[in-house]
């Protein structure tokens, strides 16, 4: 009911009335961005999908039923759910920059979402979109979008991917620079893949401050806060993946030595999360 496509995050939502909403992006140079809206409360077995044009604030609705130009070339809603990305185009909907993680900010109602990258149309660095749904309501179908974060030099960041807020409401972000292209080429100047902290209010709000350097090869996903805000768990990703075979390892995260690197889950705790993230 969803959509097949290459889906990079299902990040669920409730809305006033009891209906959940979940925001998905498909991972994939100049594909879209969708929301499922469900039928009744309580249940995602049934609703209609929508994809995103983020050029005039809309979203289009893939229902085979209400739309001629879906009936015409669709057997059936199975058929046009399997042909999702073809639906999305007839439609309307707008090619994206490979959308990877969404999220929404429960302290402001914004929906963001981070753009990798898009080398076929010249923006190597991707973005992190904000999309305000009308009266902050995921069930609208009309919405404003702009980006919130150009990747590139300026900014300091590069190829955003992974995002979440903390209890106190501020974004945090990782990115994923391709293994075989981290200190080199176009991201030399950005090293290793990293750990990002964003304050949304305050005099600092909007800045990108570094808080951590990923392992060699690697890349920080699955970013999740404690309760309280004083720890956050991340999961290391194939370290030393840029290596170019076993005896020439590029990490020996996380035991040292001569040892294979090895995924890891870390915890991070110190000062920065008791002052910035802890309730």
């Amino acid at each position: 009911a969803m959509g097949r496509f290459a889906h990079e995050s299902a990040t669920v939502v409730q809305a006033r009335d009891g209906r959940c909403v979940v925001y998905s992006g498909d991972d994939k140079a100049d594909e879209c961005i969708y929301k499922f809206i469900a039928a009744a409360p309580g249940s995602l077995e049934h609703g209609i999908l929508y994809v995103a044009d983020t050029d005039n604030g809309r979203w289009l609705s893939l229902d085979r039923g209400a739309d001629r130009r879906l009936s015409g070339l669709f057997t059936d809603q199975t058929d046009l759910l399997i042909r999702t990305r073809e639906a999305a185009r007839i439609v309307g909907g707008t090619p994206q920059d490979r959308p990877e993680d969404i999220e929404y900010d429960a302290h402001s109602g914004a929906v963001y979402i981070s753009l990798t990258k898009n080398l076929r149309r010249g923006r190597p660095f991707g973005s992190i979109l904000k999309i305000i749904e009308r009266d902050n309501d995921p069930l609208a179908l009309e919405f404003t979008a702009a980006t919130f974060i150009a990747g590139g030099t300026g900014s300091g960041i590069a190829c955003p991917d992974n995002l979440a807020f903390d209890p106190r409401g501020n974004l945090w972000v990782a990115n994923d620079i391709s293994s075989l292209e981290l200190n080199s080429f176009l991201y030399a100047s950005f090293a290793n893949n990293g750990l990002y902290f964003v304050p949304m209010s305050g005099t600092r709000a909007g800045e990108i401050f570094q808080v951590a350097s990923a392992p060699v090869g690697s890349e920080l996903t699955g970013m999740t806060f404690s309760a309280d805000g004083r720890t956050l768990f991340l999961s290391v990703q194939h370290p030393g993946e840029n290596s170019k075979d076993v005896e020439h390892l590029t990490s020996h995260w996380p035991n040292g030595g001569d040892s294979r690197p090895r995924p890891s889950v870390v915890t991070v705790t110190g000062p920065f999360l008791d002052r910035y993230s802890a309730l």
